[in-house]
């Protein structure tokens, strides 16, 4: 099933006293490519992140973002600042002698000077967080993929859609590739008898109109271009990511379409031409948002 390479997802996951909330956020990329915004403190389970979305996402830039809600207690590290605590307590009691003030400086006095305290990292061992946060990564890769899914699913649609128009236009190209050849065939015997004045020689002359006729053939890269869409229909509707695959296919049918373009020597298969390649770059562009 092709999937979209856009969307979004948001979980949570609590495991241990930890609690993370994650979100990510996915658009187009020619490969796959994470951008993560990690707590300092768990920068070392990017690689372990990685590894997780590799087995579901193929292509695609995701960013995702990780926050830390609640901690255990004990788990985060407290320090105090004795340089700093001793410096205000001695400026508390200069201040009480210099204002001839019988306070004396308690620990309350100090406790609301500000830096006192710092918090320090997670004192924890990965393995110890890792299953609340898989657990909120897990949440939020499962929602972005469902909404990879769906868009996929209505992108198939249509470009199954265009392939049945790009189908349609193909055998209108060779029914007129047809009826231009045989028109120029008798235009072409017309002028060499005209030419030689009815003094010819009619089996060289009709193999000479053959000839000339069967360069403006598109026979081959008609029977190519419908082998193109058929393998491009079978890619659209199978199970593995077909982005890559379905831009190459395209490409090769644009080729063939050229092709015929410059071979084509009539008004109205040029015209067919110009249309089937509109056609083929609205599919093009539809594909760059496939995974």
């Amino acid at each position: 099933m092709i999937s979209s390479m856009t969307g979004y997802g948001r979980g949570s996951g609590s495991k241990q006293g930890f609690t993370f909330s994650a979100e990510m956020r996915s658009v187009n990329h020619r490969y796959a490519d994470f951008s993560m915004r990690l707590p300092r403190e768990l920068y070392s389970l990017e690689e372990r992140i990685r590894r997780l979305l590799q087995e579901s996402i193929k292509r695609g830039r995701v960013e995702i973002t990780l926050g830390l809600d609640e901690i255990p207690v004990g788990a985060r590290e407290v320090r105090m600042n004795y340089d700093l605590a001793e410096g205000y307590y001695h400026t508390l009691q200069e201040l009480c002698r210099n204002l001839q003030l019988s306070d004396r400086v308690r620990l309350e006095h100090l406790l609301q000077m500000p830096e006192l305290f710092k918090t320090g990292g997670i004192a924890v061992a990965e393995e110890e967080v890792w299953p609340a946060v898989s657990e909120a990564l897990k949440e939020a890769l499962g929602q972005l993929l469902e909404q990879r899914r769906v868009e996929g699913e209505n992108l198939g649609k249509d470009l199954l859609e265009r392939c049945r128009h790009l189908e349609e236009m193909v055998e209108d190209a060779a029914k007129r590739a047809e009826e231009a050849k045989e028109e120029h065939r008798r235009k072409t015997e017309q002028k060499f008898q005209e030419l030689l004045a009815g003094q010819f020689e009619e089996t060289r002359l009709i193999m000479e109109c053959a000839l000339l006729v069967e360069r403006m053939g598109v026979d081959e890269e008609l029977v190519r271009l419908r082998s193109h869409i058929a393998a491009f229909r079978e890619n659209l509707t199978g199970l593995a990511p077909a982005g890559r695959k379905l831009d190459f296919i395209a490409q090769e049918m644009f080729r063939e379409v050229n092709t015929i373009g410059s071979k084509a020597g009539d008004f109205q298969l040029t015209n067919l031409v110009v249309e089937l390649k509109a056609e083929l770059e609205k599919i093009r562009e539809q594909i760059q948002n496939l995974e």
